[in-house]
């Protein structure tokens, strides 16, 4: 189901948005929607992101969270400079030592 939504919006912006319609060959409504959709998206990424970045999801869900690809997601992080948490040694030795027992696990059964 859809709903209705309006907005008052300055001359010059209108005027903009019509100039836009014309080289899209769209008109304004699917535009304005486009925009705001691509919006949506980009916020939802951003918080994913910053998730990411703290270290409270992993890539994989912070994708899922913004209800993007995996390589959308990479490719959002790539373009904003966002780089995973800084591990300190004795975390990465952890999760080492967690690896190394799932692959023992494996190769027993």
């Amino acid at each position: 189901m859809s709903k209705t939504v309006s907005t008052r919006l300055e001359d010059d912006i209108v005027t903009k948005l019509d100039e836009i319609t014309k080289k899209e060959k769209i008109d304004r409504s699917t535009l304005i929607r486009k925009f705001i959709l691509e919006q949506i998206s980009q916020y939802e990424m951003g918080k994913g992101a910053e998730l990411f970045r703290k270290g409270f999801v992993s890539l994989q869900e912070a994708a899922t969270q913004a209800r993007v690809t995996l390589y959308e997601m990479m490719d959002y992080l790539q373009k904003e400079k966002i780089r995973p948490p800084i591990e300190i040694p004795e975390e990465i030795e952890k999760g080492i030592k967690r690896s190394l027992k799932l692959v023992k696990e494996k190769s027993k059964n």
